[in-house]
This record gives structure tokens, C-alpha cells and sequence, in this order.
């Protein structure tokens, strides 16, 4: 049960309401940073942590998409259908597995993630499609065919391939932009391409 208190001094009465106009925003403040709302300082520390994650990591997904398309561009040099199969697929597999380490960035926006994953499956679903436009031509190259008909055959197949790559391209191409606008406005930044990367070079 309650009991009134004592009638105290108006000098203690002052006292008291400064103490309580001090801990009262004490409180309050302690219990916001409990809840873990409102605390600017480390919510800016936070964004910056996680705008420079974003950032490092984006970089080193662009590089190796172009990477992953230099490399592309040399492997049909041999002039072996079997050498030039095994160069591709080993080359899909590395670059698979170089996008994966990128992943291990622990602070980077989950929109860079997306953006590696898609990349990742684009690759998984690249490699049969090059695998069976090499069948085609090993098979076919069996049948000796008079040199302009082959001729013919390579040119109407690679238009196939191409369309096929081209869909599998833009199957995501909407998510991607989607993800690069939303993190180039998020963090107020310009987030390289990979038109950026040719331009570099």
C-alpha cells in the first residue's frame, strides 16, 4: 500500500524536478537504443559501411563478367572442337566459382548478391547451350560436307545459339536494372557498368 510522502522542502521539490527533467530523456534515450530505432550516429556508420561494401563488391562482379567475356572471346583459337569444348566449360565453371567468392563480402546491399546470383545461373544455363551447339558441329564436321554447304550449316546454327544467348540475356535484364537503379539512388552513387569497363580498356 501506498503512504503519502513527507512534506518536503520547496529547495528539495526543485532538486527533485531538475533530476527528473534530467533522467527522464535518460530513460527515454536508453530505451530508443534498446529498440534500436533513432540512433543516427550508428545508423549513418552503418549505411557508410554498407554503401562502401556495395561498392568494392559491385567492382569486382563487373570485372569478372568482363574477365569471364575476354577470356570467351580467345577460347574458339584453337580450331578444336574438342579443345575449345573443354576450354569453355572449364572457363564457365572458374568464373562460377570466382562469382561465388564474391559473395563472401559479408556487408554488401543483397541487391549486388541477386545481381551475382543471376549471373551465376546465366552461366549454368550458357553451358549446355554452347556443349550442344558443339555437338552439332562435331557431328555435322563427321559427315564431310562439301565446304560451302558447311559453310552454310555453322552460319545457320550460330544464328540459333545467338538467339538463344540473346533471350537468355534479357530473361533478367528487367531484375538487373531494377537492382543497379535502386542502389545507384539508394546510396547516391554511380555504380560501374560493363560498357564502363570496355571503355576503360
Amino acid at each position: 500500500m501506498e503512504t503519502k510522502p513527507a512534506k518536503q522542502s520547496s529547495g528539495n521539490s526543485m532538486l527533485k524536478n531538475i533530476l527528473m527533467g534530467v533522467v527522464t530523456p535518460v530513460l527515454a534515450a536508453t530505451i530508443i537504443y534498446f529498440l534500436g530505432f533513432n540512433n543516427k550516429d550508428e545508423s549513418k556508420v552503418e549505411f557508410l559501411r554498407k554503401k562502401e561494401a556495395t561498392e568494392k563488391t559491385w567492382i569486382a562482379y563487373i570485372q569478372a563478367r568482363g574477365i569471364f567475356s575476354a577470356v570467351m572471346k580467345k577460347l574458339g583459337e584453337s580450331g578444336d572442337i574438342e579443345i575449345t569444348r573443354n576450354n569453355i566449360n572449364h572457363e564457365i565453371e572458374t568464373s562460377i566459382g570466382n562469382l561465388e567468392n564474391i559473395k563472401k563480402e559479408p556487408n554488401a546491399d543483397q541487391r549486388v548478391y541477386s545481381s551475382v546470383d543471376i549471373m551465376i545461373q546465366q552461366m549454368k544455363d550458357l553451358k549446355p547451350l554452347m556443349n550442344k551447339f558443339l555437338d552439332d558441329m562435331s557431328a555435322y564436321a563427321a559427315t564431310n560436307p562439301p565446304e560451302e554447304e558447311g559453310f552454310k550449316f555453322v552460319q545457320e546454327r550460330g544464328l540459333e545459339l545467338k538467339s538463344q544467348v540473346t533471350h537468355l540475356r534479357q530473361r533478367d535484364s528487367l531484375r538487373l536494372a531494377v537492382y543497379y537503379d535502386g542502389m545507384n539512388k539508394d546510396y547516391k552513387i554511380k555504380l560501374p557498368t560493363s560498357t564502363d569497363l570496355v571503355k576503360e580498356e
